[in-house]
């Protein structure tokens, strides 16, 4: 039911306290204040401004024939009205500077018209023509909706009969839940409740036998660190249907959801024939019926899914999605932007939020479109040559015939051909070299302009001297606490085709996320394992450490949940970082599994 404009109880005055005449604005049509860009005691103050000068204010914006708001551009406009559900066309603007807004019946028409204008009607202390302060004119029109095809076909008249028997024959649905306060009020955000797969009489009687199931299958393996998962597994397609889901319950805070979708994707990744039926992938541990059911779905709709669909199609969960690729911006500060803030894309970050951002998100920011260009893996190897040179060149005296050693994990280790990110290790068989090494490594890179930012510097490991990090129960830090760089990275030397140098000013090449890790040798095993798989492998590997013998991994090493947390040491006798890193895996009973059959996704 609309809601009836906001009546005035109290008498409108003439002039000011200061004598200054006061604006009627009760000939004006329905007005309704946009919150975008308003905190709420602004907003509050339009309002009361507006009450006190006899203006018929409406918080029904379906109503209103004057929109007040801090707008500045004609679609932006249309935007935030269809966005309220008040779908129009454009109308002729009329250029008659002596409209004073008399017409109070409002109908069809709808202005929107900026903020400003309020501000001058108060100071000169009349009702000025709207025609400077015009951004949108417009007439209320229908909602539009696709145009649907006269007839079906008979195939989908069989499936909506098939449909409706199948509902007939169900009990009556009990009362619907009431939501909690506070939760996701967006339909992308309802989690839907789960379809049971039924498995059909042809599916039954399929001549087909099943491929034989690999042995992780056989003996319901649950942990994904115990399975081999290759970067480009067979069904690769309708695992990046089910990515954009888990995407989706990611950026509506459902992490139930998430770690769900993790589960059941890693599963899948791991199992080596193409799926046939949707009975193949129930089989699967952490696959259940409603991962079956969306199988069935991916064959019918050719390789979609409806809920992946959502992404793309959805507008708020695309601006979200857009917000979190912004390096520093997770997917609770992605929303506080959104309902919040009222920001739709980074245009508004910058014209209206800079100044409340970290210095880490307006980086993230200035260089968004760098930052989302994959690396290639020659850009990468590059980085991580210069890396190496500097920590050799501020640790001069190391001649033992190894120097300090440089390992390129995460995604390049596991063999993706681009990269979001370089993520190197650097460690040292001699600890007292790698004690501050971060320190003097960042400062030489620096000096030669490699590192134009520097967004995080820890130096937790040395502060500790080096040492495991003690164990404190469950802290639920799974972050390692090894001295680290969080940098930007560009490479300074850019020179014209004639081979001359330019100046940096105008330096083109592009802008680089460098993650520099330093490592103990006594633990470089734990560092090159904890920063070379895919998350749910990672995830997977605490679980299995922790079920299996009581101890907690992370990057710095293993030690014991219990007797004072006492180091556990799986990586005595490697002679080289490889053979450390197999002696931890082999040490926790996972078995050895290359960095390219860690691909959990």
């Amino acid at each position: 039911m609309p809601t009836s404009p906001v009546p005035t109880t109290s008498p409108i005055p003439s002039s000011s306290s200061e004598g200054q005449p006061v604006p009627d604005l009760s000939p004006c049509p329905p007005v309704f204040v946009l919150s975008t860009h308003l905190s709420l005691p602004e907003l509050h103050d339009v309002e009361e401004r507006l009450l006190s000068r006899g203006a018929r204010l409406t918080y029904d914006i379906a109503e209103a024939g004057l929109v007040l708001g801090k707008v500045g551009q004609k679609k932006r406009a249309a935007l935030e009205l269809r966005a309220r559900g008040v779908w129009t066309e454009g109308a002729d603007e009329h250029d008659d500077d002596d409209d004073e807004m008399v017409d109070s019946s409002g109908g069809d028409d709808v202005k929107v018209v900026r903020l400003a204008w309020l501000d001058q009607c108060l100071e000169k202390g009349a009702i000025l023509p709207i025609h400077p302060f015009l951004v949108y004119q417009a007439r209320k029109t229908a909602r539009a909706t696709n145009p649907q095809p006269a007839t079906a076909t008979a195939g989908t008249n069989q499936i909506l009969q098939r449909a409706r028997q199948d509902a007939a024959s169900q009990p009556a649905p009990s009362a619907p839940r009431r939501r909690a306060p506070g939760s996701p009020t967006s339909p992308a955000s309802q989690p839907r409740p789960p379809k049971l797969y039924r498995q059909t009489t042809s599916e039954h009687d399929e001549s087909v036998a099943l491929p034989p199931a690999p042995d992780w299958v056989r003996d319901n393996v649950m942990y994904a660190c115990m399975r081999s998962a290759p970067l480009h597994p067979p069904n690769e397609a309708f695992i990046e249907q089910l990515a954009k889901i888990r995407k989706v319950r990611e950026l509506t805070l459902d992490e139930v959801g998430v770690r769900a979708y993790s589960t059941s994707i890693a599963a899948i990744a791991a199992y080596p024939y193409e799926f046939s039926r949707p009975a193949e992938v129930q089989s699967l541990s952490g696959c259940d019926a409603k991962i079956a059911t969306l199988f069935a779905e991916f064959q019918a709709r050719n390789g979609t899914l409806s809920a992946a669909n959502a992404l793309d199609a959805d507008p708020e969960l695309k601006v979200l999605a857009e917000f979190n690729r912004i390096w520093g911006v997770g997917a609770k500060t992605a929303r506080d932007f959104y309902h919040r803030q009222h920001w739709r894309d980074l245009d508004d970050l910058v014209e209206y939020g800079w100044s409340s951002l970290s210095r880490v998100q307006q980086i993230g920011v200035k260089f968004f479109d760098e930052f989302s260009a994959g690396i290639s893996r020659a850009e990468t190897e590059a980085i991580a040559g210069s890396v190496r040179r500097h920590a050799n060149l501020v640790r001069p005296d190391t001649i033992d015939g190894h120097g300090v050693e440089c390992v390129i994990v995460g995604g390049y280790r596991r063999g993706k051909e681009t990269s979001n990110d370089v993520d190197i290790v650097l460690s040292h068989r001699d600890e007292r070299v790698t004690r501050d090494l971060i320190v003097d490594v960042v400062a030489s890179l620096e000096g030669e302009g490699l590192i134009t930012h520097t967004l995080a510097l820890h130096v937790t490991s040395s502060a500790r001297e080096q040492a495991t990090l003690p164990f404190h129960a469950d802290d639920g830090r799974h972050f390692d606490t090894l001295d680290k760089a969080l940098v930007v990275w560009q490479d300074p030397h850019t020179s014209t085709k004639d081979g001359e140098a330019i100046d940096r000013r105008r330096n083109t090449n592009p802008h680089r996320r460098v993650d520099i890790i330093i490592s103990p040798w006594r633990t470089v095993g734990c560092a090159v394992l904890g920063w070379s798989g895919d998350t749910t492998f990672e995830r997977d590997l605490r679980r299995f450490a922790k079920k299996r013998h009581g101890w907690k991994f992370d990057s710095s090493g293993v030690r014991e949940r219990t007797s004072g947390g006492r180091v556990v040491d799986l990586e005595r006798g490697g002679q080289t970082w490889q053979e450390r890193e197999r002696l931890v895996l082999e040490g926790i009973g996972v078995g050895w599994r290359d960095a390219a059959e860690r691909c959990t996704r």
